[in-house]
């Protein structure tokens, strides 16, 4: 892979200092600062896409994406002799977001409205757009309940039934229940206006705004160990607030931007809210200064809020452990899907006061 690394490099207009490995890539040190080179699977007009929200996010002052660096021939794609391709992204040293250190967690929540402030009005080619376009809540939330239905029915049925199926079968219901409600309420809410604003706006979500890729940045120093093998990884201690700059915008990156996609940004903040609150078993104060740290850069209309209360209703976590359950192998379930299925049903009555608190302010 080294001589294969070099090779690809020759293609850019860089001076490497220092490669190292790191999951599934290499960081480089060069003379234009930290980058990341990769293998690259996904399509050129993806590729294309994704290059151009981060493009636009530059040109409005938002400097910390990894933003594609181009070849000498001005690609954003390299190709070695067996025509493998490859990437070059700006990188940065740092922490992943502590979900756990709510001062983080609520820069992270106005990183992301600072964000969604810019990605309005989007330079994008009919080509770009085609299949970047986000899918209707309304046929997702039926599609996702007709599921659950069937996969409740096929259990029920069963003779014999594992550990996993009891528990299912328990919590069923009231899982069930929300993502009618959820769509009943969906039908009711400004939804399908948002969402035809935001093509015709062409409104840019991040897509997965999620702790792995918001980047605490430290210095070279601060994110490396002074032992680490294999050399590049970075370190995983947890960054402290106090060693942050007040302009916390400065002080966070965004990156992998490949999942993103023209729709209603509140789409965003319902994921990162969700993420959050999962690892803090719904704590109220979490998702409270989450949405209130959002809502100091960039408001949230009442009409979004409804929208996100709606999102957050739906019980997409018990329904991503049914499909994984359903198109996997029945005859054994291991001990950390019964024990994530335990989790969401434990967690379901905190779940249930947040959503209260939150549809007060509707």
């Amino acid at each position: 892979m080294e001589e294969k690394c070099q090779e690809v490099l020759k293609q850019y207009p860089l001076k490497v200092y220092n490669i190292y490995r790191a999951r599934g890539a290499y960081l480089l040190e060069t003379d234009s600062g930290l980058k990341l080179l990769k293998c690259f699977e996904g399509s050129r007009n993806r590729a294309l896409f994704e290059h151009s929200v981060k493009e636009h996010l530059y040109m409005h002052g938002y400097y910390n994406t990894d933003l594609y660096v181009k070849t000498i021939e001005d690609d954003i794609i390299a190709t070695d002799q067996f025509g493998c391709r490859y990437i070059v992204k700006n990188w940065f040293w740092g922490e992943e977001c502590n979900l756990k250190e709510l001062s983080q967690i609520e820069m992270a929540s106005a990183n992301l409205a600072s964000l969604h402030s810019l990605l309005r009005g989007v330079k994008l080619t009919s080509e770009q757009m085609e299949y970047s376009i986000s899918g209707n809540l309304h046929n997702i939330f039926e599609k996702r309940n007709r599921e659950l239905k069937r996969v409740n029915s096929y259990i029920r049925d069963k003779k014999q039934k594992n550990k996993f199926e009891v528990i299912y079968l328990n919590f069923y219901q009231e899982f069930y229940d929300q993502g009618l409600e959820a769509s009943k309420k969906l039908l009711s809410s400004s939804y399908s206006e948002a969402l035809e604003e935001a093509i015709t706006s062409k409104t840019v979500c991040h897509g997965n705004y999620t702790y792995h890729n918001i980047i605490m940045m430290k210095s070279k120093n601060e994110s490396i160990t002074k032992t680490y093998i294999p050399p590049g990884w970075i370190n995983r201690q947890p960054v402290s607030t106090a060693d942050l700059s007040s302009q916390w915008y400065k002080t966070i990156a965004t990156t992998n931007f490949e999942k993103s996609y023209v729709g209603i940004q509140i789409s965003d903040l319902y994921q990162f809210i969700r993420k959050v609150m999962e690892k803090n078993n719904w704590d109220i104060l979490y998702g409270s200064n989450i949405i209130e740290a959002y809502d100091k850069i960039q408001p949230i209309s009442k009409k979004e809020l409804k929208i996100l209360y709606v999102l957050l209703l739906y019980p997409e976590k018990f329904w991503k452990i049914t499909n994984y359950y359903f198109n996997g192998k029945k005859a054994w379930i291991s001990g950390r899907n019964i024990q994530k299925l335990n989790s969401i049903g434990e967690q379901n009555p905190k779940k249930e006061e947040f959503l209260k608190r939150l549809e007060s302010i509707i």
